[in-house]
């Protein structure tokens, strides 16, 4: 899991074309993975999720001057 390969890519001017070829490889990379790791991978993107959430609601309070 801890393996790292070069790769070369190539990145469009239309930023939808790219976006679009991006959550290509991502379904494709996910294709690949074993149900074990999809689970990983799943509970490690909602802890991720949670936690930027959390980080955000902390900064509102703090940006409101720690009211409510």
């Amino acid at each position: 899991m801890n393996e790292i390969r070069p790769t070369i890519g190539i990145e469009f001017d239309n930023k939808y074309i790219d976006a679009k070829n991006k959550l290509i490889d991502f379904i494709s990379a996910l294709n690949k993975l074993t149900e074990a790791q999809k689970q990983h991978l799943a509970i490690e993107f909602l802890k991720s999720v949670g936690m930027a959430d959390a980080f955000e609601q902390f900064m509102r309070y703090m940006n409101n001057g720690g009211q409510l």
